[in-house]
């Protein structure tokens, strides 16, 4: 009797374990690599955590009520989720080029392997199917000043400091970390186990939950550099490397919050503002009559 408890509480404990997933490891790197500290908080990152299993749910079920509505099919592809981004065509030739480039890679990998997964490119030849016109390529300003932060970042690091920076800017939650990481981000997402998934789709959330992280490090980074805690003094631009370019006074991003070659972790606080910040942009209208009731709240997502 007793070992039958025994057995019991030890499968209910691995069952929580299951349940449990965390990214907290993978969120930190990718947070640090848009611009974050070396260390970033762990409150932080638990926070972002959550507000990304929330995200990346919300956004699925949307996507879902999309692809029932046109093709009585629960599971989304790729035309579904841009149908949700319909009104921001730079965000749908970002992610047209992500996925592109993503492909590119997948394929050069495959050669190198010799292996090749047929049911993926038959998924991905239903899902260009489905889309409409080409989308072009565009000026894409969250972008570039993503690459151009990276950039002014890369230079002030140490060589030791770089290669870790490098490390942490190729985190993601798909391709070159193979099936583990795909298997986790799924169980952190917590989606139903009978419906079948293509790796297509399971791509895009991936690129979402980056985006995601980005869009809140930007809007983290955007409140303190509105708020009254920036520091203005000159020598704390400088470092023991030397490095004082003038031209990162053009960035205040890379050099906010920094003194003594660290830079200041992203703080809760500074979180929820920029979450708030971004609802308040989204749920007013233009023009000088708004209101402060969204009556679509529940479709402002980070990503889209």
């Amino acid at each position: 009797m007793n070992n039958n408890l025994t057995n019991n509480s030890a499968g209910a404990a691995a069952v929580n374990v299951e349940e449990n997933v965390s990214l907290l490891s993978e969120i930190s790197d990718i947070m640090r690599s848009f611009g974050d500290s070396d260390q970033p908080r762990m409150e932080s990152v638990k926070l972002v955590e959550h507000i990304l299993q929330q995200q990346l749910r919300g956004m699925f079920n949307e996507a879902s009520l999309v692809a029932m509505k046109r093709k009585n099919n629960p599971c989304p592809s790729q035309a579904d989720f841009e149908f949700l981004m319909r009104n921001h065509p730079v965000k749908i030739a970002r992610m047209r080029k992500h996925l592109k480039d993503m492909r590119i890679l997948k394929k050069f990998l495959s050669i190198r392997t010799g292996r090749q997964d047929f049911m993926e490119d038959l998924d991905q030849q239903d899902s260009d199917e489905e889309l409409g016109i080409d989308v072009p390529e565009m000026y894409d300003e969250d972008r570039t000043r993503r690459l151009f932060r990276a950039d002014r970042i890369s230079q002030i690091l140490s060589g030791q400091q770089y290669l870790e920076f490098n490390e942490a800017r190729k985190t993601s939650f798909y391709c070159r970390h193979g099936e583990k990481i795909k298997n986790k981000f799924r169980r952190f997402l917590d989606l139903p186990a009978d419906l079948r998934i293509p790796t297509t789709t399971m791509n895009i959330l991936a690129y979402f939950a980056h985006e995601t992280i980005a869009v809140i490090v930007d809007y983290a980074i955007l409140t303190r550099l509105n708020s009254s805690n920036r520091i203005t003094e000159p020598f704390s631009r400088v470092t023991s490397t030397g490095a004082s370019p003038a031209m990162m006074h053009i960035c205040p991003e890379v050099t906010q919050g920094r003194g003594m070659e660290v830079v200041k972790p992203i703080s809760v606080q500074e979180i929820h503002e920029g979450i708030r910040r971004f609802r308040q942009m989204t749920s007013k209208k233009v023009g000088f009559y708004r209101s402060t009731c969204d009556t679509d709240f529940r479709r402002s997502f980070l990503a889209l």
